[in-house]
């Protein structure tokens, strides 16, 4: 009972009132007090100035031991330092080295591990710098590996799954290069207007959203036209053979430094204009229904 009475009491204590003087945060041991026992201060400094019959232990706080006080035992720290004013008596002075434990002649009243500290070395941040770098840059290259992958993947089954849509873009790029790129540009200069135009109205907000999908859809059918003519260059073969071959020149054009992003931006070009082109030839050559005759 005295212990835990010294382990909750937040005043001076009377001489020969505990055995035991623990308290967390500051301690004083003022004049005119005895503790029959050890003085502990657990998160806070411990300064003494009547008698301490043990040890004087300060755990991450520093211990003054004024003038006229008597410590029996040790005056010890962990994480501060010790302070021992002309006049005073202490049996045995010192300092624990950083993250021991303090050694009294009795056990504390509970168990209390001591306290630890860590400091990370000085080589560890530049090796965590670099490291998150050359994370950063492993995903962008898978990234980019994966794009470059699905963009042949889905070049060949284009041209697998809609061969003669294929061929028939191929052939109409093959014939007139220059018109289907004309028709690109223009293609590209009228989207925004017409986007714009169609949002204005509550119906076009309908046709808005199948824009992208259409766009899309041009352009793929359009890349494969041109990987096919590429491949058909390189070496004739099937049309799926043919893909895949133009499909792996395009991407190491698209990967050469600054040249890359024009070359993309003119096979897109050719891309939406060569499809753009075949839909606008193909209603032409549309027949048009004779009108019914007229009733007599």
């Amino acid at each position: 009972m005295l212990v835990l009475l010294g382990l909750v009491s937040g005043g001076p204590t009377s001489a020969g009132a505990e055995e035991f003087l623990t308290r967390f945060g500051a301690l004083d041991v003022p004049a005119g007090t005895a503790v029959h026992g050890d003085a502990i201060a657990i998160g806070g400094p411990l300064s003494v100035a009547g008698v301490v019959d043990g040890d004087a232990v300060a755990i991450g706080g520093n211990v003054l031991v004024r003038s006229a006080a008597v410590v029996g035992g040790t005056a010890t720290t962990t994480g501060g330092h010790v302070t021992i004013e002309p006049g005073a008596s202490v049996g045995r002075a010192g300092a624990l080295p950083p993250g021991s434990a303090p050694t009294v002649p009795g056990p504390l009243p509970f168990p209390m591990p001591p306290p630890r500290s860590y400091e990370p070395p000085t080589w560890l941040w530049p090796a965590t710098i670099l490291g998150m770098l050359a994370a950063m840059k492993a995903f962008f290259l898978f990234f980019a590996l994966a794009m470059l992958i699905s963009f042949v993947g889905t070049t060949w089954l284009t041209a697998v799954f809609f061969p003669r849509v294929t061929q028939d873009l191929a052939g109409h790029l093959e014939r007139a290069p220059a018109l289907a790129f004309g028709v690109g540009l223009l293609t590209w200069a009228a989207l925004w207007p017409l986007v714009i135009g169609l949002a204005i109205s509550v119906v076009g907000l309908l046709v808005v959203v199948l824009i992208p999908l259409a766009v899309l859809a041009a352009l793929q059918l359009g890349i494969a036209a041109i990987a096919v003519l590429l491949g058909r260059r390189i070496r004739p073969s099937s049309v799926g053979l043919e893909a895949l071959v133009g499909a792996v020149v395009l991407v190491v054009a698209f990967a050469i430094p600054h040249l890359g992003a024009l070359l993309l931006f003119l096979t897109a070009t050719w891309a939406v204009g060569v499809t753009v082109l075949a839909l606008i030839e193909r209603s032409r050559a549309r027949p048009i229904a004779p009108a019914p005759p007229a009733a007599s």
